[in-house]
């Protein structure tokens, strides 16, 4: 059984790496760390898990460094993760970061998203970028995996097909995101009283995690815009991409290419073409689940497509990634975990 330590357990994703691993029995959780809640119970910040960790306390990160683990889970803020994952590495454990410090391998990417700074290059080139569907086979020889960005992932498993295919010209895509892809502390624009019922325009055109997509599906930032909305939803992103096609295509092609792309994929689904209301996928369908919902329509021209994807953020967009991830750096069924029916409605 691998021993697990999570670095940062008190944020949402945090919570969400408990709760699937409190389903993984493959792996022993030894300790999860908090410097503002060391000594107190995990139920304490995470109350509906009481009854699967009733005794486990929040370890300081001091105490944590001498914890035997095979295995470390990083939920620790953008700019905080390197360091924890060095020393991790050099204790001889694998490592799986949420944060942003390893996504991007390009320094100067790095730096024109994030600014100057953050992980050694050594560092960001050991990593393998933690989404399985892409990177599965690199993920089996790796001891890092990077963190995924939640709107990234939604739009990189909607578009890969037709990047690989080379049908992709131009990408305008809206992400529709809940309150949740915000974190724990709460923000001016996130506080409940002026974000409920509101529709508000987070980012016009360009969002950190589009970074993730210009590198995955390898293409120019100046065929990409990316807008975020904040919608009256907790949980849950709905991706819709009006993409523009490199040349004439017809449906039957594209549902070939999609079912081909996704065979074998265990959390991958295609929404039916009919009913209508079912063809362009509600992220209510795959909330508390690690699955992924993928629809589209062509425009009667052939060049004009609508690609919907739906994410659970907290689940396929963050922690659930990671536990796939680490299923297989450590040789397990990536499923082991995951198994997770959505609850409907919700």
């Amino acid at each position: 059984m691998a021993r697990v330590i999570i670095w940062g357990g008190t944020g949402l994703t945090g919570g969400e790496l408990l709760r699937l691993l409190a389903g993984q029995e493959a792996m022993e959780l030894v300790a999860v760390t908090s410097r503002r809640r060391a000594g107190q119970p995990l139920w304490t910040v995470h109350p509906h898990l009481r009854p699967d960790y009733p005794d486990l306390l929040f370890t300081a990160p001091d105490e944590a460094e001498g914890v035997a683990a095979d295995l470390a889970f990083l939920a620790l803020p953008h700019g905080s993760s390197f360091p924890v994952a060095r020393r991790c590495l050099d204790r001889g454990l694998k490592v799986v970061d949420l944060s942003a410090d390893f996504r991007l391998r390009d320094r100067s990417l790095r730096e024109s998203w994030y600014g100057p700074g953050g992980a050694p290059q050594e560092l960001v080139e050991r990593a393998v970028y933690g989404l399985a569907e892409l990177h599965r086979r690199e993920l089996g020889q790796a001891d890092l995996a990077s963190g995924v960005g939640c709107n990234a992932t939604a739009l990189n498993l909607a578009l890969f097909p037709l990047a690989r295919a080379g049908l992709l010209e131009t990408v305008r895509a809206e992400c529709r995101v809940g309150s949740s892809e915000g974190g724990a502390t709460p923000s001016e624009g996130g506080h409940h009283p002026f974000r409920s019922r509101a529709l508000r325009i987070i980012e016009p055109f360009r969002h950190r995690h589009m970074a993730e997509t210009l590198q995955e599906l390898d293409l120019d930032a100046s065929r990409l815009t990316m807008t975020v909305t904040a919608v009256e939803m907790v949980r849950g992103i709905q991706m819709a991409a009006h993409i523009g096609l490199s040349k004439r295509v017809v449906e039957a092609d594209l549902w070939k290419l999609y079912r081909q792309a996704f065979k074998g994929e265990f959390f991958l689904h295609l929404t039916p073409a009919r009913p209508a209301h079912l063809r362009f996928p509600d992220p209510r369908l795959v909330l508390g689940s690690n699955r992924a919902l993928v629809g589209f329509a062509l425009a009667d021209d052939g060049r004009r497509l609508l690609v919907v994807s739906a994410i659970d953020n907290l689940v396929k967009g963050a922690a659930g990634s990671a536990l796939q991830a680490a299923n297989i750096m450590m040789g397990l069924d990536e499923r082991q975990g995951l198994d997770l029916r959505p609850a409907y409605p919700a």
